[in-house]
């Protein structure tokens, strides 16, 4: 079998990897000066991943030069007495806890690139109601949290898991839909079978009931997975 990497999907990791890069120097400067949101800006931030995945021909580029080093690299750093453990992503890696949460975030990924690739634009969806909606929840949730519900929850956290979820989603579904009109998405459905809206509307709801009663960090992989299992069902 012939493996052919062409210069878009090159393209395509350089801007990956320079989001990654920009995510996590953001993070490591506020994690110096002791900002409680360090992990979440990198939940966040290398969420903006999703506009260059259409680039990628292939999921196998995504997952072996994407995917599977960021979670190694991230392995690395929750275990001890190695270079990058000892480093700053090792602190925010484990010093700011939530280990487990960090590495399902990147398994949730790859299972997004294995599993949905027929289904970019359902599986980008996913990726934001995890990335932004989660973060923004959790960011939000702890600065202005005041009335608690589920699992320690707010209602000013569970709003902007809702919001965030919900914007993101239909600005990627837009977006998607913008490629496929310009002839650069060249597999999968874009147009989901309700309105814009109505996907959108049904990804934040989603996103924040997950998000509230999930146990744990495993939301990181929940989330993702029902919610982009419900974009597929809208024909997305």
């Amino acid at each position: 079998m012939e493996v052919i990497v062409n210069s878009q999907d090159v393209m395509g990791l350089v801007l990956v990897y320079a989001i990654i890069a920009v995510s996590l120097a953001v993070a490591m400067i506020l994690e110096r000066r002791g900002d409680r949101n360090v992990r979440k800006v990198v939940h966040i931030g290398v969420g903006f991943f999703v506009f260059v995945w259409w680039m990628f021909s292939e999921n196998w580029i995504m997952f072996v030069f994407f995917a599977l080093p960021f979670a190694l690299v991230l392995l690395a750093a929750m275990l001890k007495d190695n270079v990058v453990s000892e480093s700053s992503l090792g602190d925010i890696a484990n010093n700011q806890g939530h280990r487990t949460g960090l590495f399902l975030y990147v398994v949730s990924i790859g299972v997004m690139i294995v599993f949905f690739w027929d289904h970019w634009t359902a599986a980008t969806v996913g990726i934001v109601a995890m990335t932004w909606g989660d973060g923004f929840g959790s960011v939000v949730g702890r600065r202005f949290g005041r009335h608690r519900i589920l699992n320690g929850k707010s209602v000013e956290g569970s709003v902007a898991v809702f919001a965030a979820t919900a914007v993101m989603a239909a600005v990627i579904i837009l977006f998607y839909g913008w490629l496929t009109a310009s002839g650069f998405y060249p597999s999968g459905d874009s147009i989901p079978t309700v309105p814009v809206w109505a996907a959108s509307v049904i990804a934040g709801f989603l996103a924040t009931v997950l998000e509230a009663v999930c146990p744990g960090q495993y939301d990181n992989l929940i989330i993702p997975l029902v919610v982009a299992s419900a974009m597929v069902l809208l024909g997305l």
